[in-house]
């Protein structure tokens, strides 16, 4: 029995036949991406690009990958008026450019709410510290009025991932300058926890029991008396680092057949993992 031509279903199929329409000169799907090559200086920076920090070597090695084995993953920008654009994700690979001498640069055309997108993007990449991440997901907040749920929808996380990820935003002034100069390897469960602390002098006091090796609150409230942190034998950032050692190990493993898929970012910053473990371990660069 054929199923009656609902407006429902007449919707989802001219949807469906939208989403499939193909281009009559190419013969590409409708939504296919607009690859375009733009002039630097037609590229604006957004100004609520939430990644904040640009590590001169992890740029300078960008920059040197980029020259030697070209650009292999766009850009992503929002056409404006008169010919401009607004750059939405990748402003690492045009400052890249930038440092090149290049005059132009690979971009990918997108739609939508840029700071919607530049968020996603840096997400999905992991490429966000904890507070960066807090900030723009409390500016996304304050300019849409969206509930923590919706925002974990838009980002894919959970409403309670959101709102604790918001809470870093209370942190005292002193927390956050210091994590983003030279503490970043701070893990962001602990800042949560130090951020959920009531008292402002106690999560001063936390915070410097962490810098000098609590690997947790739970630590760097025992040693409050002077008594060393638990586990206190091995220093707290070795710990983190043999933890995250562990967990790479697999995914070094499960990507080795997608290597061909590496793009310019994540080679750049493997080369920058292996000069500094080559420096820690002491070994002569190869």
């Amino acid at each position: 029995m054929t199923k009656p031509k609902t407006a429902r279903n007449v919707g989802l199929f001219r949807t469906a036949m939208e989403s499939t329409a193909r281009d009559a000169l190419f013969g590409t799907a409708s939504d296919f991406p607009r690859l375009i090559e733009i002039d630097l200086a037609r590229i604006h920076p957004n100004p609520h690009q939430p990644r904040r920090f640009f590590d001169p070597d992890d740029m300078a090695s960008l920059a040197q990958s980029i020259e030697r084995h070209g650009l292999k993953q766009p850009i992503l920008v929002q056409e404006q008026a008169k010919g401009d654009y607004i750059l939405v994700a990748g402003e690492r690979r045009f400052r890249a450019h930038e440092m090149l001498g290049r005059d132009t640069i690979f971009a990918i055309v997108t739609s939508g709410d840029t700071d919607e997108l530049a968020l996603v993007e840096n997400v999905q990449r992991v490429d966000l510290s904890a507070l960066e991440l807090a900030e723009a997901l409390a500016r996304l907040m304050d300019t849409h009025h969206y509930t923590q749920e919706e925002l974990g929808g838009i980002v894919g996380k959970s409403q309670s991932y959101v709102s604790h990820t918001l809470r870093l935003n209370s942190l005292p002034a002193r927390i956050k300058q210091e994590y983003a100069s030279s503490h970043r390897d701070v893990s962001r469960s602990v800042l949560v926890e130090v951020a959920w602390v009531k008292d402002e002098a106690e999560q001063l006091a936390l915070w410097d029991r962490v810098k000098n090796g609590a690997k947790t609150v739970k630590d760097a409230r025992a040693s409050k008396a002077g008594a060393e942190p638990a586990g206190a034998a091995v220093p707290a950032p070795v710990t983190r680092l043999m933890s995250s050692v562990k967990r790479l190990n697999k995914q070094v493993g499960a990507i080795l057949p997608h290597r061909d898929s590496l793009g310019d970012e994540e080679r750049a910053a493997l080369r920058i993992l292996h000069r500094q473990l080559t420096e820690l371990l002491g070994d002569e660069a190869v």
